[in-house]
């Protein structure tokens, strides 16, 4: 609309006003009737008057206040002093060609003070024509709304922040009013649930949704009517809920529901695929061995415990533990790869045998199987027959072939244990005893291992304390010169005084000081502590140290050797070994032995006709001495055999360069024989028993 300026001054009263000078700018003039028209629209917030050209004739005391200008500083200026850098000169042109197609134009806009503060105002602007439609200026109003739109932005910006969190949220969201219709639902909630866009036109509904799910099988087959209506019974009680399903296109959801103050909810949908992958691979990994896929010592406990619980009133449940015969050797000369090679093959053999539960690998060469509820103990023995069979076949890994052959330790429930812990410990217990005995058979649990097994147990918890506090003590027997029968060295032979037991032989605590790796330490303990004995004695009296395959293959040997012996020379060591440490590493065996005789020690084999005896040894390695083994001495004059195989062998080192010493000489006639035989040295009873260190000294004197 328009206002007619002529028709304003006719209904108003004239007021007389002095002359303004023509220099000032144009006041609003009682001449054409404005002030009245001024007056009226005063309180109707701010209000300025323009002539044609956009110049203020008129301000009233709320624009004055709101601008912060003084009156006289906006007279004659355009509004362009307001000008905040909000509005582009786009929008002002829109503006001025709306009042001239319209007369009128409406819209909020942001003013500047003059103190640099901003402000909103809705804006009025009117034109102003005179009674032929001349334009004589305009009549704008202005509406402070500051803080109006200051709430406005601040929910603008709430409503942004509000929509990139949903649109951001790692799964779907889906919310609903009190009367289950859908107010909000992210891209990703369509995405995951694979929602038609066609489903969210119009007002659609939780109804709609689960109809929707129902229809295309979401929720498993059954009446669609059925399936939307006892999920609406659930959504209906407004309870807070968690729960996770798979889809039929294998995705798997975790959903929870939170109710909302105002009666409605909200549903999230994240995907947990992966982490259902992983927690399966994490169960996989934490009840399988992952080289051969079987299941490992906690599951295959888990499965006995199992079948124990459901043993039948006079049922048997047999648990058989195997182990490769030859896997370490293997390991050791063929590499880990081919190892690993029959790990898996053996894995695969004993799963394809017939009657088998549960086969399972148990760590390192063992496997555990379970038989359950054979018929007899023939059965169980058949079971342990199989096994051996299925593993004495040769395994073909690449173009090696590999004998590895397998032993069977059995325990039977519920006669040897009624748990499955201590039936797996008395299976082993069977494994370890029959291996002992003979490789490539089975035998069953006896009480009397568990014994020896505890037994066993005991010794190596002693041994552990021993070295810790030093409990080990050296007698020394002497060897003599066969001609002279003067000492010419001894054997150094270690001694433990268990704190419970007494005396513990030597041939029954070293075996498993080397199973429970104290055998170095033991070791090193008897080299020094020998080396410093013989230090002691005269210097053409030298000292003979077993050295255990385990110590002798060992990295730290010559080391050892070489700070034992600071004190005394090389030459007065003999490192006593047997014909084992040959066998396990020949090549390592040969290296050790020159490094030792390039130092100046010197060597004997040991027991030698007990074991292989090859005479490939003697020629490959240098031996400085032989010890005949006290069978072919003792019974001297019964046996033909054995004098004939002594003879052999002491003219064997007579003619390789190499001392025999006979051991286990008790008697005179067992001495007169060897002198005439040619044997050089000789220790025994008859000279004297293993002695303490005070006491060989004295004896080592009397003898010089």
């Amino acid at each position: 609309m328009a206002y007619n300026v002529e028709g304003l001054a006719k209904s108003s009263k004239p007021v007389k006003r002095p002359r303004q000078k023509a220099s000032k700018p144009p006041y609003l003039s009682t001449s054409w009737g404005a002030a009245a028209f001024a007056a009226a629209v005063e309180h109707l917030g701010m209000v300025s008057i323009t002539d044609a050209s956009g110049r203020i004739l008129h301000v009233n005391d709320e624009f004055v206040r709101q601008s912060k200008y003084d009156r006289d500083e906006l007279i004659g200026q355009t509004h362009a002093i307001l000008k905040s850098p909000q509005h582009t000169s786009e929008f002002w042109a829109d503006a001025f060609m709306v009042l001239a197609e319209r007369d009128v134009w409406r819209s909020p806009v942001m003013n500047r003070a003059k103190d640099g503060s901003f402000y909103w105002v809705d804006t009025i602007i009117s034109t102003m024509r005179g009674p032929k439609g001349a334009l004589k200026g305009y009549l704008s109003i202005q509406i402070d709304i500051t803080t109006a739109v200051g709430r406005h932005v601040e929910l603008q910006e709430r409503t942004e922040l509000l929509q990139a969190v949903v649109e951001t949220f790692p799964g779907g969201l889906t919310a609903f009013d009190k009367n289950n219709r859908i107010i909000l639902c992210n891209k990703k909630q369509r995405r995951l649930l694979e929602y038609p866009d066609e489903l969210f036109e119009g007002n659609t509904t939780l109804e709609q949704l689960y109809r929707f799910n129902a229809e295309r099988g979401e929720y498993g087959p059954g009446n669609v009517d059925d399936l939307v209506r006892e999920r609406l019974g659930r959504a209906s009680k407004r309870v807070a809920h968690s729960f996770e399903r798979q889809r039929p296109n294998g995705t798997y959801l975790e959903i929870r529901g939170t109710p909302l103050a105002h009666g409605g909810f909200v549903t999230a949908h994240i995907d947990i695929s992966d982490r259902k992958r992983d927690q399966e691979m994490i169960g996989r990994l934490a009840n399988h061995d992952a080289l051969t896929g079987l299941p490992n010592r906690t599951l295959f406990l888990k499965r006995a415990r199992s079948a124990l619980e459901h043993l039948g009133h006079g049922e048997m449940l047999a648990l058989h533990c195997v182990g490769l015969d030859r896997f370490k050797i293997i390991n050791d000369t063929l590499g880990h790869p081919t190892g690993d090679a029959i790990l898996k093959a053996a894995a695969q053999r004993l799963a394809n045998l017939p009657g088998t539960h549960a086969v399972s690998r148990l760590g390192g060469d063992e496997f555990g199987i379970i038989q359950v509820a054979p018929n007899s103990i023939e059965d169980v023995a058949a079971m342990g027959k199989a096994i051996i069979g299925a593993l004495a076949e040769p395994f073909e890994i690449g173009s090696e072939t590999v004998a590895a052959g397998g032993s069977v330790g059995i325990a039977i429930a519920p006669g040897d244990a009624s748990n499955a812990e201590q039936l797996m410990v008395n299976a082993d217990t069977a494994l370890y005893r029959t291996k002992s005995i003979g490789r490539g058979s089975f035998g069953f649990f006896e009480q009397t291992m568990h014994e020896r097994l505890q037994a066993r147990h005991t010794i190596a918890m002693g041994l552990r304390e021993a070295i810790a506090n030093s409990k080990f003590e050296l007698h020394y027997q002497p060897i003599v010169n066969v001609n002279s029968r003067r000492i010419v060295g001894c054997e150094a032979l270690i001694r433990w005084y268990h704190p419970k037991r007494g005396l513990v032989p030597a041939s029954e605590f070293i075996p498993i000081a080397e199973e429970a790796g104290y055998i170095e330490q033991i070791g090193e303990w008897v080299l020094k502590s020998a080396c410093a004995e013989a230090s002691r004695w005269p210097d053409n009296i030298w000292v003979a140290v077993n050295v255990s395959a385990v110590q002798f293959l060992g990295p730290n040997l010559v080391q050892q050797i070489v700070d034992a012996s600071r004190s005394m020379s090389l030459s007065r060591l003999v490192l006593e070994i047997t014909e084992s440490v040959l066998i396990k590493d020949r090549d390592l065996a040969t290296t050790t032995l020159n490094q030792l005789k390039k130092l100046g020690a010197r060597i004997a084999i040991d027991d030698f006709g007990t074991g292989f005896s090859s005479l490939s040894y003697l020629q490959s390695f240098p031996f400085d001495k032989i010890k005949i083994d006290r069978s072919f001495v003792s019974d001297i004059s019964n046996q033909k055999r054995s004098a004939t195989l002594r003879r052999s062998i002491i003219q064997l080192g007579y003619n390789l360069g190499m001392t025999s010493v006979a051991e286990g000489v008790e008697t005179e006639a067992q001495y007169a024989k060897l002198r005439s035989e040619g044997c050089v040295e000789a220790q025994g009873f008859l000279f004297s028993r293993p002695i303490p260190a005070a006491a060989v000294r004295a004896l080592i004197a009397k003898s010089q």
